[in-house]
């Protein structure tokens, strides 16, 4: 099997293992891929201290919406 199919098979188990749960694929597959390569380094895999805590390795920080003011952002760069 290669690394792909590999990869491929666990992020199903994952999937199936959330109840076949929609819009974690990506975090499926992201979580498959860490998994995958630990095993083939031979390296220890850390456990997450709560659930979901790999889930968001590189999701985007929430932000919330964008302040106002009347100074200005940069005079040098206009």
């Amino acid at each position: 099997m290669d690394l792909h199919d590999e990869i491929a098979a666990i992020a199903y188990e994952l999937f199936e293992s959330r109840g076949h749960a929609d819009g974690y694929d990506l975090d499926d597959w992201l979580n498959a891929e860490r998994i995958v390569l630990v095993e083939h380094s031979g390296q220890d895999m850390e456990e997450p201290e709560e659930e979901g805590e790999f889930a968001s390795v590189g999701a985007p920080a929430k932000r919330g919406p964008a302040e106002e003011s009347d100074e200005p952002i940069n005079e040098e760069m206009s």
